[in-house]
Parts: C-alpha cells; sequence; structure tokens
C-alpha cells in the first residue's frame, strides 16, 4: 500500500461512508428480526444499523427484554474514537445506559471473535482458521477503499488473502466480507451495503468465486442515495449454506452459476446471451497486454511534442550520494523490509557506499529539439483518439532510458519496476486506461510505453493480421458491450480485462478477410490525416463484420451480402486487401 494512500485525510483513510438512518431502516424492514438472533454490526459508525435493529425488535418487545437482548445478542466495532462518542451519546439520548461491553471501540481485523479459540487469542487477535461460526446475522456498511494498519496488513493477507487456492484482493470490504462469512452461523445471513465492483471487476474474482461457493446470493440496489460518496452501491445479502447454488439472483435476474463460470473474470453480471460469446477462446490466446511504465515524475522527462519539436527545459546529470539504512527504509513498502535486506544495506552504509542518483538543473532558456533525436523516444500516453494518431508527447531517453530507470531505481519501492519494459518499441494496439469504452489505436513500433495507455501485443506465432481482425472488433458495439456489462463495467479497463474478452470466432472466414482490410484501410487514412470517433459511419460499419454467427453461416446468407458490399466499397478506397500497401 502506498504512503500517499496512508496520508490520506481520516475519512478517507477509514473508507467512511456513513449510512443514512432512512437507508439503514429500510433494509431492516425487509428482513426478518427474531429476538433469538445473535447479531453483529462490524463497523457500526453512528450507529443506523444499530438502531434500525432495536426500532425494529422493539415493536415486538417490551423495553427491559430489548435490553436483555442487547447484553447478550449484540455485538459490534468501531475503529473510528470520534464515532464511537458518537454512537455512545446516542446510545445515551435514547435511554438505554451504557453501551453494551461487547460493543467495541476497535479495529475490527483485530476484533477476537466471542467463541475464537485459545491459538487465535495468543496471536494477538487475529485468528487462523478454525470453527469460529457465532452469528446468526451480520449487517452494515464496511469501509470501501480503506487503509488497512501498515502493522497487521501482512498478517491479514496471511489469514484471508486466499480461499479455494485463489487471491482475494487485499482491499476493506473484501476482507471484512471474508472474516464475517467465516464467524456466520450455517443457515445465518450476511446482508452488507458493498461498492458495486463486487460484480465484474477481476481483482474480485477469489472473492466472487469464494462467496459462490457456499452462499445464497441475492444482490439488490441500495433502497435511497449516500450524500457522501458518488460511488456505486449494491446491496448484498447472503445466506451460508456450505454449499454451491444452481443461480444467483442479481438485480432482479436469475443468473446460472454456469453461465458466471463461462467468463473468464466469474462477473456477475453475466446472462445467457452474453455467455455464448465465451464458449470459445478468449483475446489472451492470440494477445499479451501489459500495461506501460510510471516514471514517477512526469514533469521532469515527458515532454509535449509541437509541429515535430518539443522544449528542453532541463540540463540532466548523474551524481552520488551515500547509502544509508534511514533513507533506504523510507523508501520501502510500508516502512518495513527483511533482516538481510537490512543488514545487506548497514554494510554499504558502514563502509561509505555510494549509490548513483539523477540530478536536473533548469536552463535558462529550454532547448528546441528537432524529432527525429537521438535522446528522445515518442511515448505513448492515454489519449480518446481512435484507429491511429501521430504521437503527441517524447520522452527524455538518452543512454536507452538509463537516467529515468535510475531515478526509478532510487525512488520508493513502487517505483522500481518497469512495467511493460520487454514490449517496448513493439507494434500492437492500445487503449486509454480510464473510458467508458475501448478507444483502440494501432500502436507502431518504436514507442516507450506509459501506465495510462494499457497495449496489447500479438503472442508469438499468431499471423500479424490478427492485430487488425482484433482491433476491428474492440471498436464495435458489441465488444464494449461484454465489455462493460460482463467484464469489468467501471470505468477502468485493464490489461487483463482486454485479454479477457472474447475472440470472434463466430465470424466466417470472408467477413474476416474484410474486416481485416477495413482495419487497415482506416488506418491509412488516419495516418494520411482523417480523423476518426466511434460515431463515423465507416467506423460504425465495423459491427456488420462481428455480428454472432454461431454456425459460420455459407456466404448465401447475410453474410454474403454483408461481404459483397464492403468489397465494393473498398475496391473503391483502396486496392484489394492482398495488394494492401504494409502498415508499418
Amino acid at each position: 500500500m502506498s504512503q500517499a494512500k496512508l496520508m490520506r485525510e481520516s475519512k478517507r483513510q477509514l473508507g467512511q461512508f456513513l449510512t443514512p438512518p432512512l437507508i439503514a431502516e429500510a433494509i431492516v424492514r425487509q428482513l426478518a428480526i427474531s429476538p433469538g438472533d445473535v447479531i453483529l454490526e462490524p463497523s457500526l459508525g453512528t450507529g443506523a444499523f444499530v438502531f434500525a435493529l432495536l426500532d425494529a425488535l422493539g415493536k415486538r418487545l417490551p423495553p427491559e427484554r430489548l435490553m436483555l437482548w442487547t447484553q447478550s445478542n449484540l455485538y459490534g466495532c468501531e475503529i473510528d474514537k470520534n464515532m464511537m462518542e458518537s454512537f455512545a451519546a446516542k446510545w445515551k439520548a435514547r435511554g438505554y445506559g451504557e453501551v453494551p461491553k461487547q460493543i467495541e471501540q476497535c479495529d475490527f481485523f483485530r476484533w477476537l471473535p466471542p467463541n475464537c479459540n485459545e491459538h487465535a487469542a495468543l496471536n494477538k487477535h487475529l485468528y487462523s482458521k478454525s470453527p469460529l461460526d457465532f452469528f446468526d446475522l451480520i449487517i452494515g456498511n464496511p469501509p470501501f477503499g480503506g487503509s488497512i494498519n501498515p502493522l497487521i496488513q501482512d498478517k491479514l493477507d496471511q489469514i484471508f488473502g486466499v480461499r479455494n487456492n485463489i487471491k482475494i484482493k487485499k482491499e476493506t470490504y473484501a476482507f471484512f466480507l471474508i472474516k464475517c462469512l467465516d464467524i456466520l452461523k450455517p443457515g445465518g445471513r450476511l446482508c452488507f451495503i458493498c461498492s458495486d465492483t463486487i460484480l465484474t471487476i477481476s481483482t474480485m474474482r477469489g472473492l466472487r468465486y469464494h462467496l459462490q461457493e457456499q452462499c445464497e446470493i441475492q444482490i439488490d440496489p441500495v433502497p435511497g442515495q449516500f450524500d457522501e460518496t458518488t460511488q456505486r452501491l449494491v446491496l448484498i445479502t447472503l445466506v451460508k449454506r456450505n454449499r454451491k447454488p444452481t443461480h444467483l439472483q442479481i438485480l432482479g435476474s436469475h443468473t446460472r452459476i454456469d453461465d458466471i463460470e463461462a467468463t473468464p473474470n466469474l462477473s456477475w453480471r453475466v446472462n445467457s446471451e452474453y455467455a455464448r460469446y465465451f464458449k470459445g477462446s478468449n483475446l489472451g490466446d492470440k494477445f499479451v497486454a501489459s500495461s506501460g511504465m510510471t516514471v514517477g515524475r512526469n514533469a521532469i522527462f515527458i515532454r509535449r511534442i509541437a509541429n515535430g519539436r518539443l522544449k528542453e527545459p532541463y540540463r540532466f546529470s548523474y551524481a552520488q550520494e551515500p547509502i544509508t539504512l534511514a533513507r533506504e527504509i523510507e523508501k520501502a513498502r510500508l516502512g518495513k523490509m527483511s533482516n538481510s535486506r537490512m543488514l545487506a544495506i548497514r554494510e554499504h552504509e558502514l563502509r561509505g557506499d555510494m549509490q548513483r542518483i539523477v540530478c536536473w538543473e533548469k536552463r535558462e532558456t529550454p532547448l528546441t529539439i528537432t524529432l527525429p533525436d537521438k535522446d528522445y523516444c515518442f511515448y505513448n500516453k492515454a489519449t480518446s483518439a481512435i484507429i491511429y494518431t501521430e504521437p503527441q508527447w517524447a520522452i527524455f531517453w538518452r543512454d536507452n532510458g538509463e537516467y529515468v530507470y535510475t531515478f526509478k531505481k532510487t525512488g520508493n519501492w513502487y517505483l522500481r519496476g518497469i512495467g511493460g519494459k520487454s514490449y517496448f518499441g513493439r507494434e500492437g494496439l492500445t487503449w486509454s486506461l480510464i473510458a467508458p469504452r475501448l478507444y483502440t489505436r494501432w500502436l507502431p513500433p518504436g514507442l516507450i510505453l506509459d501506465s495510462g495507455a494499457p497495449c496489447a501485443f500479438l503472442r508469438p506465432g499468431v499471423e500479424r493480421d490478427e492485430l487488425f481482425f482484433v482491433m476491428g472488433w474492440t471498436l464495435t458495439n458489441l465488444c464494449t458491450d461484454i465489455l462493460k456489462n460482463v467484464i469489468n463495467h467501471t470505468r477502468n479497463i485493464q490489461s487483463k480485462d482486454f485479454e479477457r474478452l472474447p475472440y470472434p470466432s463466430w465470424v466466417p472466414p470472408e467477413l474476416k478477410a474484410a474486416a481485416v482490410a477495413r482495419t487497415k484501410n482506416l488506418i491509412q487514412q488516419a495516418k494520411a490525416g482523417k480523423k476518426f470517433d466511434m460515431k463515423h459511419p465507416s467506423v460504425m460499419e465495423l459491427n456488420q463484420f462481428y455480428e454472432y454467427q454461431p454456425d459460420y453461416p455459407s456466404l448465401g446468407t447475410k453474410s454474403s451480402r454483408v461481404y459483397a458490399h464492403h468489397q465494393q466499397r473498398d475496391q473503391k478506397q483502396l486496392p484489394l486487401p492482398t495488394r494492401l500497401t504494409l502498415i508499418s
């Protein structure tokens, strides 16, 4: 976890988005609460769910009985001291007296379940796998995007980070769900307001698998609006059955487990119509997708190109600085490193060893550089343009990038890796990481890759025409529908999202050849200066090449007419596909 995340304002760091009381009341009304239920609210905030539960039970129990119930059956945790004080004040204002001792101000990840075994108690309030079934109902709004205590982060990852040999993302709401499911009784219910990222994103695949292996699952809209966040939320209700269901109820639809398992990300937003596209191969069978490099300080190394030139404001050089343990710990992940690593650095420090660092001095007058220049490479930053654009950015790349690599190597731990390095300079496809759809462009050879513009490259042995066939596919409405409804419905389009898209194996060979020719034609036009967007007729016509045809219909059907029409049209615009000028 980055230091920047740990330094955020308290509310964001804790992942706090308080539940409005009206929403809590609406959710509780939908639940059949029994006076015998043992209930936990693991992130109670100022008590919206707790007070909604008490109001609901108060209609059925006399005050004395209700108070006895709170002393024996109601549990809660709240990490924030100020929130806990606010909760206690409301509790007393209602005439309930002192807050029960089992409603605690503590970190839920350090909280010890009531029947936890001795081994867990000795393990500093962290537990390993053991029979912990205790609660009939767990309800609440767990933190989303919060910062997990760095002192226990790695330990929690060991306990909650893997289920069924699949990784569970180290995310507050994911770990809350895992721990809560561990302490829920068989037949018990869990009802959480949750980020809708749980539905599709690939990093939550392990969580979805774990939940659907042992729970009845129902996903509903949250009954009301939050004022504190624009994050899209859902209400997830689980019933622990310790067996796999055949269907999930997702936003009013019954979704078959078989359809979910047909998708590589185990999407909870798939349906039978979308599932049919995943019966063949995926784009990952022909492409490897990769993110690019995080430079760390773009203003130092990245330059905008204007009319084939750039302005260089800095003079670069190397210097030496002492290696010190204090400085290396400061740059390490969570400020921690292994004992062996610390000893090695201490030896460097005792010997007075030095390391090379990058220095930059501002020039009085920036240099004007005409491209191409041996000290600069074109840089692939994100853009909403499609098909092809001339490079708009360059990176200072003297000595094959040694200045940039040195800067990263001597920076914080998260800069040390060189994302996508093995693909630098290769021909491929690229798109913007943050976008409502794939804005795909042809990536010519020779560019250095930026992390904000993921790329995809042909695997060894795959014919080059597949690059253009798949590029055309990614620009269709059908591909966008599958991407945004099944693979990843957020605005992020990660490199692995691309690989998980279905390969359009249903397209007949004749239409495939025509689609390749059309895509090459569009690139040639874009290289000649023509601008395209998703509404351009030539781009929209790509949709016809990739319509679903499960049995490769003969050319006597619709595909024949589509192929003939586009062949005639393309002949008027460029030579036949066999005589296409090589795109390079």
